[in-house]
């Protein structure tokens, strides 16, 4: 009896409030799906995740620093950046640890005392020179690029005006890609004659993407093929202008024998014989080092390039899809469009920042369904309480007799014993 009464009261509250229930449900089911789609997009940007590949405890930070097209960034101004980002690191305490600890000398940590004088040493003062290979090059990593077009030739096959990434550092370390045939070329190989390039390309020049080792002539210089990858499917992609092919190459074979359109240039003789190289055009820098306080890292970065606000962008890719960063896009959603700096960002960020929108719009809706859970968990518990049948001093006599039978119970079946 005492079970069919409360069955009853269950079946007759959930009449009554048959939609509020299957609201809820449903809230609560699209807010879980819509956690887990965001997760899944977050992890399959891999162009942006690579503090977290390479540190699991997440003291790292990756920035990605856009120049407008105006900067005239040259290969020495990326050295001399390096410096200075190693210097501040320093300045900022992360220490690359004492030889021969193993692995946890590559683990960032952070050092109690600095000599102050030394670090408040004008740049200006010092014999600036750049250091050939130092512990604290361990932490840290600098990728570079330029963009712009090339033409390929193979046998009676072209390839023209061919999107082209120019590429130095470990470019590949913060761009993985996935490969059909080969690998990728390292950003301090000697010789700068190998290129990757995407299936498509591949196929228009050999018919065929087994083609590692291959040679491809650039202005009537060889080039080999290293690696072919395929290209990025989906909508954001291909609005991200990756519906077209792409050849990656070094930076100094792209300012020597193709055109850079991201950035200002100059033209500089190379050779005697009158061979000239385009100096300059580089528009994005990426970097991953230690991030000992949340923002340190992008601020180091603005500050070693010395370009002036109005010239750059700082984006701190670590943060930049967090709840709190989505909210911001959410805030400024209707003018984010409307861009006042001239940035030629590369095809990566144009997608990071469609997949911006569409988190930004899934954690609104992820936040209508919280909101609607906790009204009407809200308006539940006030309902109930005007309309209980019980006090706090009901529940405390109803606890004490319950604890009184109890003893009771335990009393008699002891004195049994």
């Amino acid at each position: 009896m005492f079970f069919d009464k409360y069955k009853e009261r269950l079946i007759n509250f959930i009449r009554k409030r048959a939609f509020i229930i299957i609201l809820s449900a449903v809230s609560l089911i699209v807010y879980i799906v819509l956690g887990l789609v965001t997760e899944h997009i977050k992890s399959t940007l891999v162009d942006q995740n690579l503090a977290e590949r390479w540190s699991e405890d997440m003291r790292m930070a990756q920035v990605s620093i856009f120049a407008t097209e105006d900067q005239m960034i040259r290969e020495d101004d990326i050295k001399k950046f390096s410096y200075l980002l190693e210097k501040k690191l320093v300045e900022a305490g992360v220490s690359a640890g004492d030889e021969g600890e193993g692995d946890a000398a590559k683990t960032p940590r952070i050092i109690d005392t600095i000599d102050i004088e030394d670090m408040k040493k004008s740049l200006e003062e010092e014999e600036f020179s750049i250091p050939q290979k130092t512990p604290l090059q361990e932490l840290y990593n600098v990728a570079y690029c330029a963009q712009g077009k090339v033409t390929l030739s193979f046998e009676n096959r072209t390839g023209e005006n061919a999107a082209a990434i120019g590429v130095g550092g470990d470019f590949f370390l913060f761009h993985p890609m996935n490969f059909v045939s080969g690998s990728y070329f390292l950003g301090d190989d000697l010789m700068k004659d190998k290129i990757v390039i995407d299936e498509e390309m591949a196929w228009q020049l050999f018919g065929s993407t087994d083609i590692i080792g291959q040679s491809v002539t650039i202005e009537g210089v060889p080039h080999y093929v290293s690696g072919v990858v395929k290209r990025n499917d989906g909508m954001i992609s291909k609005a991200a202008q990756q519906d077209t092919s792409f050849v990656y190459m070094s930076y100094e074979s792209l300012s020597r024998y193709g055109t850079i359109l991201s950035g200002l240039t100059e033209s500089s003789e190379i050779s005697e014989d009158g061979m000239t190289a385009s100096k300059g055009g580089i528009t994005c820098i990426e970097v991953v080092c230690p991030n000992p306080v949340k923002g340190l890292a992008a601020k180091i970065c603005k500050e070693s390039l010395g370009i002036k606000d109005e010239f750059v962008v700082v984006i701190d890719n670590t943060e930049r899809f967090s709840v709190f960063s989505l909210l911001a896009v959410l805030r400024n959603f209707f003018t984010r469009s409307m861009w006042n700096k001239a940035i030629y960002y590369p095809y990566w960020e144009n997608a990071a920042r469609g997949y911006e929108d569409v988190l930004a719009l899934i954690l609104l809706v992820r936040l209508i369904c919280l909101l609607q859970l906790i009204l009407t968990l809200v308006i539940f518990t006030v309902n109930s309480y005007r309309h209980k049948k019980w006090t706090a001093r009901g529940i405390i006599q109803y606890l004490s007799d319950k604890k009184y039978d109890l003893e009771v119970e335990y009393k008699r079946k002891k004195e049994k014993l």
